[in-house]
């Protein structure tokens, strides 16, 4: 079947893009769709991503698009049996519903029945676009470690109103655990929520991680907990380099309910940064402060929580 006009502006539609795409259009249904199928309509949607990216084309602007076909899990969910890699450069993924900004329905899950699996979803390819789709990592009795729903370890992609939420059962908290890590450089994540608050992290140190990587950007994004340790930390790096920016964010740790604590520092220290770490309208909740110790490399514009050293609306502050 050849892609309609229709096609096209519907892809246009969801990328936000003014160009059309020269690129193949497929769909994927979970709940009903067959990898038998040519995938090439919605009438005839493949059932798995695995398939979708397999038959795929690499750099030329492919889109697959994630139907969701009611609002339960069973009718939503692509479950994984293995760790999901997207992996061809310049393949979007676009999930099809209401795409509220928790809880997408256009979904990623691993089955309840697998119990190892360790990154639940990477995004391993460069320049793709990643919108409305929900990651979701937690079945009961995991037997995994430092398990991650989400890793970008491509660069340059965009990463848009997507839930990517880890740690979504007791039998993932531990240390290593991670709702996200960032271990490739110039990704964007617009307009996301990451993070989980139904599940107390009382082991697991951090919700996010960035590598050694450059220009990593947060701009519109919740960042939400749920934690018991005073020393738990919502953003850990090692040594990013020139920038991790937050822009018009809101860093939170849930309180007022059972076992909550407020952590004494929203951010890891950043000794090891090659750069700065700058946050221009992002309020820090439920934290007692935006870093532990004073740090140079952390600035804040704008709103923020925290002691602040000479903060002004429009001035740029180190926090203490």
């Amino acid at each position: 079947m050849s892609i309609t006009n229709f096609d096209i502006v519907q892809a246009n539609v969801f990328l936000g893009a003014g160009l059309v795409t020269q690129g193949n259009v497929y769909y994927v249904k979970p709940y009903s769709g067959n990898d038998g199928n040519d995938g090439k309509s919605p009438q005839s949607a493949f059932k798995t991503l695995v398939h979708a990216q397999l038959v795929a084309t690499a750099d030329q602007n492919d889109i697959v698009y994630l139907m969701s076909e009611s609002n339960t899990a069973a009718n939503t969910t692509d479950y994984q049996s293995s760790a999901l890699v997207w992996a061809k450069d310049g393949v979007h993924l676009i999930g099809v519903g209401s795409n509220p900004f928790i809880g997408q329905r256009a979904r990623i899950a691993q089955t309840s029945t697998v119990k190892t699996i360790e990154d639940l979803f990477t995004v391993s390819a460069d320049n793709c676009i990643i919108s409305g789709i929900e990651i979701f990592q937690g079945v009961a009795t995991g037997t995994q470690t430092a398990g991650r729903a989400m890793v970008v370890s491509g660069q340059r992609n965009r990463i848009v109103n997507c839930q990517i939420s880890g740690i979504g059962d007791s039998s993932f908290d531990d240390s290593g655990a991670r709702s996200l890590a960032v271990t490739g450089s110039e990704n964007y994540f617009k307009d996301c929520y990451i993070g989980l608050d139904t599940l107390i992290r009382a082991t697991a140190v951090a919700e996010v991680t960035i590598g050694d990587v450059a220009r990593t950007i947060f701009d519109g994004c919740f960042f939400n907990t749920y934690t018991s340790l005073s020393t738990f930390k919502m953003v850990t790096y090692s040594a990013p380099d020139r920038f991790v920016l937050f822009k018009n964010c809101v860093i939170n740790a849930i309180q007022n309910i059972t076992s909550a604590v407020a952590p004494t520092g929203a951010l890891a220290a950043a000794t090891s940064v090659n750069g700065q770490i700058i946050l221009i309208n992002s309020p820090v909740v439920g934290f007692a402060d935006v870093s532990t110790a004073d740090d140079s490399r952390i600035l804040v514009s704008g709103t923020g929580n925290g002691t602040l050293v000479g903060l002004g609306l429009a001035g740029t502050v180190d926090v203490a």
